[in-house]
């Protein structure tokens, strides 16, 4: 009777052992979904917080470059080469997405067509006209920022101005799309001209084209010419501004105002002129960098066949020009 009792005291105790564990289980188990909402609730939260920083991130990148390019202190060589723009413009480029491209290049061109300084007023109330300084400080203020758009446009990722010609250009089931193609056309043309004049003819084409490294570089970028002379569009592509003025305040004649149309020559001409740069002055001197003479001469041979090479992918560009000539 003793031992019949205590098997039943102990079952009892694991019986209710056993129950309040079930009742923890099924506590816990009602917890679940609150607990799973927490969770979301915070990871939503934490999504919110990191798309807040990394806006501002965005932000920060393009104000910084945005800030020097209209800085006037940075206005001072603009030409041939715009030195002290072409970092800032290479990093507003590199951060900036197809969109907020084709507004600013918008923006600014309409600035530089329609935007004047308001004219001080005289004791009788007229207007004064410019001085020869206001008027030379409005149009460095004007070239100023079409040649910052010409560096932002040219240092444009190649990716990026694929997309912007699929949304503004083609168009298609994009919302929005078309809305800027005169904008884009013009884009397209201050990258060519930006690539042609500053990155080839005042840069890697203005030097003697001696090693493999820069007939590549000169490669990449006509690269980049070429494939917006290949355009089906190209007859469209074209840039024009009519808001620098003359002393009395009034336009310049056209003819007198930045402006030119696309010459699709142009890729042929930069292709011919780095082949011929390629075939007279390239040089292969052994040049002590390897660990030892042997490595030096394999080095040679390396760049002697990359010569070959990059010499066929011109050979090969010529023909697609030469092919298209009436």
């Amino acid at each position: 009777m003793k031992n019949l009792c205590k098997i039943s005291a102990s079952f009892l105790l694991v019986a209710s052992v056993a129950a309040c564990d079930l009742q923890k289980a099924l506590d816990g188990t009602k917890q679940v979904p609150e607990k799973m909402d927490q969770t979301n609730a915070n990871m939503r939260k934490m999504l919110d917080e990191m798309k807040t920083t990394n806006k501002g991130v965005h932000d920060q990148s393009l104000l910084i470059p945005l800030e020097n390019l209209i800085k006037e202190e940075n206005h001072d060589s603009l030409s041939p080469v715009p030195f002290k723009l072409m970092p800032y413009g290479k990093k507003f480029a590199e951060a900036a997405t197809s969109e907020e491209l084709i507004e600013l290049t918008y923006l600014w061109l309409k600035e530089v067509d329609e935007s004047l300084p308001a004219k001080e007023i005289n004791e009788k109330g007229e207007e004064v006209p410019y001085t020869h300084k206001q008027v030379q400080k409005i149009n460095t203020q004007k070239l100023a920022k079409l040649t910052a758009l010409q560096v932002i446009a040219g240092f444009t990722p190649q990716e990026v101005v694929q997309e912007m010609i699929h949304n503004y250009i083609i168009g298609g089931d994009y919302e929005g799309g078309r809305r800027f193609e005169e904008t884009a056309y013009s884009f397209l043309m201050l990258r060519t001209i930006f690539i042609r004049d500053v990155l080839l003819k005042e840069s890697v084409l203005a030097t003697s084209m001696d090693n493999i490294g820069k007939l590549e570089e000169a490669m990449k970028y006509a690269k980049k010419v070429d494939a917006i002379a290949r355009l089906r569009f190209a007859d469209k592509i074209q840039f024009k501004t009519h808001g620098l003025i003359d002393d009395r305040g009034q336009q310049l004649p056209l003819e007198d105002q930045p402006q030119e149309k696309l010459d699709v020559t142009v890729a042929a001409q930069l292709w011919a002129s780095i082949y011929d740069k390629a075939q007279t002055q390239m040089r292969f001197d052994e040049r002590s960098v390897g660990q030892n003479a042997d490595e030096d001469h394999h080095l040679v041979e390396l760049e002697k066949k990359r010569l070959q090479y990059d010499l066929q992918l011109i050979e090969q560009n010529l023909g697609y020009w030469k092919s298209r000539q009436p």
